[in-house]
């Protein structure tokens, strides 16, 4: 009899250690698929600064004084209107996706 209680424990413990280890699978599956996402999300947040690197406000106004335009630079007044150019066009984007309305 001992013998079949012993037989019994290691095979409760056997498929406990298989549960544990299909809820491990699991988890790392999870976090796999948000890191993918996460790098998938950084590739496109690179593009968009490829795309908007021309977007430089002190190259296209000329006719401000070098002081001005020297304060401009150095409080980042070209990345500030890159972010704003980039959130209003977001923005427009996800107002041409149907029932993705955003408050507005």
């Amino acid at each position: 009899m001992q013998w079949f209680a012993d037989t019994w424990n290691e095979a409760k413990q056997f498929f406990y250690s298989i549960v544990l280890t299909i809820q491990e699978i699991h988890k790392d599956m999870s976090i796999w698929l948000f890191e993918s996402f996460l790098d998938i999300s950084l590739t496109a947040i690179q593009g968009l600064d490829v795309f908007f690197a021309g977007l430089d406000i002190a190259t296209y106004i000329n006719a401000l004084p070098p002081s001005v335009s020297y304060y401009a630079s150095a409080l980042g007044l070209s990345q500030a209107m890159s972010m704003i150019i980039i959130a209003l066009t977001i923005r427009l984007l996800l107002q041409l996706i149907p029932f993705v309305r955003l408050g507005s």
